[in-house]
């Protein structure tokens, strides 16, 4: 699995939408997730190329949910942190 063609728009989007600099413009909103238990989980870093451990409960953004046979997805955390994690080990919360 690969995430060659991260859908730009998205991110561009999730960059005005954490900066505080979205217009209706940019379109909608990323919605928060969270990433679900206690504890910890290990998540391949995609900039270091190696697997740090994640607290369970941190919050983050989905930027790309892959196709419908993928298990995975590629995440962004408020941490500044794009990961790799299972898709049913996230739960998404909406928004504040």
């Amino acid at each position: 699995m690969a995430w060659d063609h991260i859908d730009e728009k998205k991110v561009k989007t999730l960059i005005k939408q954490l900066s505080g600099t979205m217009t209706a413009k940019d379109g909608e909103p990323i919605p928060y997730c969270i990433i679900k238990g206690r504890g910890q989980i290990w998540c391949y870093q995609i900039s270091s190329k190696t697997f740090i451990m994640i607290p369970r409960g941190t919050r983050m953004y989905v930027i790309d949910w892959g196709d419908d046979n993928d298990t995975q997805c590629l995440a962004y955390s408020n941490d500044k942190m794009a990961f790799t994690i299972d898709k049913d080990e996230i739960e998404e919360i909406g928004f504040d």
